[in-house]
């Protein structure tokens, strides 16, 4: 009988102990989960200078035809869930597109952004297509532009000058900023080809730099040291601005809510600088609706531009 009461008290004592582990990793996790997933900083004041009448002032300054259509491929599509885009969201998933831009004016041509030259070694569940067709046609683009462009350093936006079987070649052509080029390690697990940017001379800006007649790059560091945005004015009088990754869905503007935590600490982002571009970027759009924004990776957002022709499929 007395065993029989240690043991009984032994088992009392080990479940109490389980227990109590229990509520504390609990505890521990729930604490974790909102500053982790659940909260986004929130801008105190205006911390980004986002001046349109300076950056049209900029289009203007280079004479010559404008931006005639704006053509765009999708290379890849990912899945995340939507709370890796918007702190507070669901973890249902949502695409996200994988896009390059080919700004077509009467006589040359640029291309935004290079996407990326496969999806090898991304865990398979997180990969809905590649296609390899447009990927080879962004290829060509590339070989025939004026100027090659990225809105960041990111694998999945530098991806296509980095693999391109011709790189050497475009170096004249490839506008990589101070910022982007100073980098490399953003670009992980991708590294520049050997020897080829050796002597590289990038691009070096203040806040705004006039490419082409129209179209104008603007410096918004955050997402990554070399994030930038482009301002496009087409023939018509149109406008878009091509966000980057400043934020990879319109979602994130409207609401003016960052990334989770645990996604901005992966991407080593500067939440303060991006949620001040949030902002900007949130009266920006109440001031000027006809101002046409594109998140990198909106696919509704492409849908609305692809429907009422800002946008043409294909290069």
């Amino acid at each position: 009988m007395p065993a029989l009461q240690s043991s009984s008290r032994l088992m009392i004592g080990l479940l109490r102990f389980v227990f109590k582990t229990a509520v504390v990793l609990i505890l521990l996790v729930a604490a974790g989960y909102y500053p982790l997933v659940l909260h986004s900083p929130q801008p105190e004041e205006p911390g980004y200078d986002l001046d349109m009448n300076a950056v049209r002032q900029a289009a203007a300054s280079l004479s010559g035809s404008k931006v005639q259509d704006i053509r765009v491929e999708q290379v890849a599509e990912f899945s995340f869930a939507e709370a890796m885009v918007m702190a507070g969201e669901a973890w249902r998933g949502t695409p996200i597109p994988i896009y390059s831009y080919k700004l077509v004016f009467p006589k040359r041509s640029i291309v935004v952004d290079t996407a990326m030259s496969s999806v090898k070694g991304i865990p398979g569940f997180m990969v809905n297509s590649f296609d390899e067709g447009a990927y080879q046609r962004m290829l060509k683009a590339m070989n025939d532009a004026e100027h090659i462009v990225i809105t960041h350093e990111h694998f999945d936006h530098i991806g296509g000058i980095v693999d391109h079987p011709r790189v050497a070649e475009l170096l004249p052509r490839i506008q990589l900023t101070e910022e982007q080029f100073a980098h490399p390690d953003r670009m992980m697990p991708l590294r520049y080809p050997e020897g080829v940017f050796e002597n590289y001379q990038p691009l070096r800006y203040d806040s705004l730099h006039a490419l082409a007649p129209g179209v104008v790059l603007i410096k918004a560091p955050g997402h990554t040291p070399g994030s930038q945005m482009v301002y496009i004015e087409l023939a018509d009088g149109r406008e878009v601005l091509l966000l980057g990754d400043v934020s990879w869905q319109m979602r994130n503007i409207h609401a003016v809510r960052e990334r989770p935590l645990f996604i901005t600490a992966i991407v080593r982002e500067n939440r303060t600088q991006v949620i001040d571009q949030f902002q900007a970027l949130n009266a920006l759009q109440k001031r000027e609706p006809e101002l046409a924004m594109v998140p990198g990776h909106d696919g509704e957002v492409m849908k609305t531009m692809l429907e009422r022709g800002v946008f043409k499929a294909g290069f």
